[in-house]
């Protein structure tokens, strides 16, 4: 199983759509620019990528992960720009780039410390909070992103932390929500 941790932007989601569809109708991005669109069902702000896990080690991944999340409370996430994914130069993705707040770096610092104890694999490199908007097709040498605009923050209320299955549908991926996890109001 293809597995993360993430959040369902569930109380945002009509500001994205809408962000989205005025990014789409304006000028600010080029037509010819190949962009692919994430639909709506696959938005999420990843807190943790898991990659391939065994399904005999679900429950243990579960259990390993359920009491650090119970000790973090509920807090807002706000997406303060769009931006290139990873960067300009390197661009691969357009995404809200959401503020990196103390509470929820410290989350996924607790999640991935608790995984590792339990020898699951995480990805090093640092955590960047942010929104898949589209996908860039194509060789970056072929195009060159253009400056993006200034946004409205958006605001989305971390409730719950899902944990998503990754499956292939075709040459997409759907993700699935296998389980809930609260957070401590």
């Amino acid at each position: 199983m293809r597995l993360f941790l993430g959040f369902a932007p569930a109380t945002a989601e009509r500001d994205i759509y809408q962000l989205c569809q005025s990014v789409k109708g304006s000028q600010l991005l080029p037509a010819e620019l190949p962009l692919r669109w994430v639909p709506s069902e696959n938005w999420h702000v990843t807190l943790v990528f898991l990659g391939e896990i065994a399904n005999a080690r679900l429950a243990q991944l579960v259990d390993a992960i359920s009491p650090v999340i119970a000790e973090h409370s509920q807090m807002q996430l706000s997406f303060e720009a769009l931006a290139w994914f990873p960067s300009a130069s390197k661009a691969r993705m357009l995404t809200l780039l959401a503020e990196a707040l103390d509470p929820l770096l410290n989350l996924q610092r607790e999640v991935v410390a608790e995984l590792r104890r339990e020898a699951f694999h995480t990805e090093r490199r640092a955590y960047r909070p942010h929104l898949t908007l589209a996908r860039l097709k194509g060789r970056r040498k072929d195009y060159a992103p253009p400056a993006l605009p200034a946004i409205q923050p958006l605001t989305l209320q971390l409730q719950e932390v899902t944990l998503f299955e990754s499956v292939q549908a075709g040459r997409a991926y759907v993700y699935e929500p296998l389980q809930q996890f609260g957070l401590r109001p």
